[in-house]
């Protein structure tokens, strides 16, 4: 993928995926867009993978694994009190540059499953709809790999 194209979907991922929910990811999200050896480094996830998701997960899952760096003290995952987010980004690419051999292993030899309850959001809908012309309770079998997301459907609560 050329990395005009990477830019762009980290800055979409900060924009449609981060704003709102979480801070740290829209922070990063927003400076890897600018960053030329981030986005080369990013540049080896897998064909067809969210990268942004992937890259940053490979970054987290290594800090999980016990690596000692400076970087573990901003993430709200893992320590109590995160600090403040100014001074993350070189902190963050010495990381990622420190540990680029295990981060292009992880983004080649893993995949991003992202099981979100949006994906049943359309099926509330189409369920009154069924059930308005069979007047029949109606039941759900679940093929494929969202692991029984979608048998919660009415669980969720949503806003159309």
């Amino acid at each position: 993928m050329e990395i005009t194209q990477l830019s762009n979907r980290f800055k979409a991922f900060a924009e449609r995926e981060c704003k709102g929910s979480s801070p740290l990811y829209e922070y990063l999200s927003l400076n890897i867009s600018e960053d030329q050896d981030l986005l080369e480094l990013s540049s080896h996830a897998l064909e067809g993978q969210p990268v942004p998701n992937l890259f940053l997960g490979a970054v987290h899952y290594l800090l999980q694994s016990g690596i000692k760096h400076p970087l573990k003290e901003y993430y709200p995952s893992i320590v109590e009190k995160p600090r403040n987010l100014d001074n993350i980004f070189p902190q963050f690419k010495d990381f990622c540059l420190l540990y680029r051999n295990e981060i292009i292993e992880l983004l080649q030899t893993k995949r991003v499953q992202t099981n979100e309850v949006r994906r049943s959001a359309y099926l509330f809908p189409s369920f009154c709809y069924m059930y308005d012309k069979v007047k029949k309770p109606l039941c759900l079998i679940e093929i494929g790999t969202s692991a029984g997301l979608q048998l919660l459907w009415d669980r969720y609560s949503y806003s159309y």
